[in-house]
């Protein structure tokens, strides 16, 4: 005497068949791995209250959505990386200005030096 399996057993695993045949078309999409358990998840329980048409429209909005945010993704990364060098550049040309600076120290003590020297001996004229 065979059984046949319970409605509740057949709809699991028709879910089962959906949940994988989602995951596979989100892949398929470009979406990324870590998102794809989840949004598949989502989308399967969408799905049984959406028709087929209304589900494939709700995967081009995912699809589309992902693409979105990881072009903003990797757009934030590379300014991230832009910052860094221009953070390495800046602090390259303060300690370059900080030389300078000392440069100038320098040579106006010595132009102050200079100066006495000369004030001191008189009307010296100098060819």
């Amino acid at each position: 005497m065979s059984e046949k399996p319970s409605r509740d057993v057949r709809d699991a695993d028709a879910e089962v068949v959906e949940l994988d045949e989602l995951r596979r078309e989100l892949e398929r999409c470009g979406v990324s791995a870590d998102l794809v358990e989840r949004l598949a998840g989502d989308l399967t329980r969408l799905a049984g209250s959406l028709g087929p048409e209304a589900t494939r429209g709700a995967l081009a909005g995912v699809a589309l959505a992902s693409a979105a945010h990881r072009e903003r993704t990797e757009s934030f990364r590379r300014g991230r990386e832009d910052l860094g060098e221009i953070e390495r550049l800046m602090s390259a040309f303060a300690s370059e200005l900080a030389k300078v600076d000392e440069a100038v120290k320098l040579l106006s003590a010595f132009v102050g030096r200079i100066r006495e020297q000369s004030a001191c001996e008189g009307d010296r004229i100098l060819h």
